[in-house]
């Protein structure tokens, strides 16, 4: 559950009205406690969610008493944030199985799943939670599969009991994930037979789990639904068993895709299978483009069938195909700009990926929201692959523009000294918008502030600076930081 910091408003903030605002210290750490404690009180907004995740970000060993303190609140989602937050900051970034057991059931559920998928997981802990009987069918599953993905062991006691549950989400894949024939029919019958809206979440969530955890001995049940329609199945679920189907079985999958859809397709429908078999890893052939009708020319499907070439063995990759993908991205087709960011993270090389990423990370003067988002994105993994590319395309940004402010956006999302020292590289001439943003990123180091920045600090703490509530948050927690009032801090946060 990653929540994103977003800039709201245009910062409005001029010398002369700090000059004339006369405040002291004492009166900015009075206005950053007040703005603290306002922004991590349980909203209905989600804002003290994101206010959280704004925490989080900083990475800030301080943070791990304020983060204890929120592991018992009220609300499951605060308690998520919390324990999540207290694992990212512990030695060997792992989760404390204890602290699991202690919060709500749904927090513990959605804390699992987030933990496994961050990586905050190692065997010792996965097996220390399996062994509490009181942990609940949902996160025990994944705990399971996870466990069976690390050792390649299967636990059928385990995953018997759970294919024998209620819920018919956790019991089809505990059944498919015991590879036990009679668990399966038996299964399949109770979802046959189950409500229209039980069955499509149950299938919902099973394609998720057999994707996730790339169970290919799940293919031949695929198979079945699919081709002897022994459930009944909507078009839309249909479309996604295939898909799950061709992610696992990719050679199978393909006999069934030629099938799956009208010897005249419509455009959408063109499309949608064209997609399945980008995001299946598959190269479109010839026979896949006459099979679907499409004319190469098209701005879009043409498009999507030449940068489908990035699917090759990486080695046989061109400049061409790169090319061809980011131009895809530039279409703006948010299914194919989802697939396109995803190929380049799981299947490039990391020159290729700096070739893709790198003009992505420019935006045009005027574009439009989810173009920005393509670049912060872009921005963030030239940060990891390639910082040479990626600082050099902060440096030649100008001074307050839209490009600087994105570009700085990333950055405060991500918890490193890197990011920090370039930050103290820029140059700042005022307190505009990205001024702002990167004393933000300058107050998280350990270099002593100068005395106006951290009366600028303590004024943006105090909401002076019109950013959003989340970055707010951040420096408010940075300003009482730096002023040796974290016990205050963490006093006026305190859930009562």
């Amino acid at each position: 559950m990653y929540f994103m910091m977003r800039i709201v408003a245009t910062v409005l903030f001029s010398t002369a009205v700090i000059n004339a605002g006369g405040w002291e210290d004492s009166d900015h750490a009075e206005a950053a406690l007040r703005q603290l404690h306002q922004a991590t009180k349980w909203q209905q907004n989600g804002q003290s969610l994101l206010s959280l995740s704004a925490l989080r970000t900083l990475r800030d060993p301080d943070l791990r008493p304020f983060f204890q303190q929120f592991s018992q609140h009220s609300e499951w989602s605060v308690q998520v944030h919390a324990v999540l937050g207290i694992a990212e900051l512990s030695e060997d970034q792992t989760i404390d199985p204890w602290l699991v057991q202690q919060i709500a059931p749904t927090a513990r559920e959605h804390v699992v799943a987030q933990a496994l998928d961050d990586g905050l997981f190692q065997q010792e802990q996965i097996e220390a939670l399996l062994k509490w009987p009181l942990l609940e069918t949902s996160p025990r599953l994944l705990l399971l599969a996870d466990l069976q993905l690390l050792t390649g062991t299967v636990d059928k006691e385990a995953l018997q009991k759970l294919s024998n549950n209620t819920d018919l989400t956790v019991a089809m894949f505990a059944a498919l994930l015991s590879g036990d024939e009679n668990s399966i029919e038996k299964t399949t019958q109770i979802l046959r037979r189950a409500t229209k809206n039980d069955r499509r979440y149950a299938l919902q969530r099973t394609n998720q789990l057999i994707r996730q955890y790339e169970l290919t001995s799940s293919s031949e049940w695929l198979h079945s639904l699919l081709e002897k329609k022994i459930v009944t199945l909507t078009d839309q679920e249909r479309y996604w068993m295939l898909y799950t189907l061709l992610a696992i079985d990719t050679e199978s999958g393909l006999d069934l895709w030629e099938r799956a859809f009208p010897i005249e397709p419509e455009r959408i429908d063109k499309v949608n299978y064209l997609l399945l078999l980008l995001e299946s890893g598959v190269v479109p052939t010839p026979e896949h483009i006459k099979r679907l009708k499409i004319e190469l020319d098209d701005p879009l499907l043409g498009l999507m069938v030449r940068a489908g070439n990035v699917n090759k063995d990486p080695s046989e990759i061109t400049s061409e195909d790169i090319d061809n993908l980011v131009l895809l991205v530039e279409q703006g087709h948010r299914s194919s700009v989802d697939w396109a960011l995803r190929v380049a993270d799981d299947h490039l090389t990391q020159s290729q990926a700096e070739s893709f990423y790198k003009p992505l990370a420019t935006i045009p003067e005027s574009t439009n929201p989810r173009r920005k988002s393509v670049a912060t994105k872009a921005f963030t993994e030239l940060i990891d692959i390639s910082p040479d590319v990626a600082w050099e395309i902060l440096r030649t940004a100008k001074d307050d523009s839209e490009q600087q402010q994105l570009l700085l956006l990333a950055m405060l999302q991500i918890p490193n000294d890197n990011v920090v020292n370039e930050a103290m590289k820029l140059r700042r001439i005022g307190l505009n918008k990205a001024d702002i943003m990167t004393l933000l990123l300058i107050a998280r180091g350990k270099t002593k502030l100068q005395e106006n920045d951290q009366e600028y600090l303590g004024i943006i703490a105090a909401g002076g600076g019109h950013i959003s509530p989340a970055l707010e948050t951040q420096a408010a927690w940075l300003y009482l930081r730096r002023m040796g009032l974290t016990d205050k801090a963490l006093a006026a946060v305190r859930p009562r």
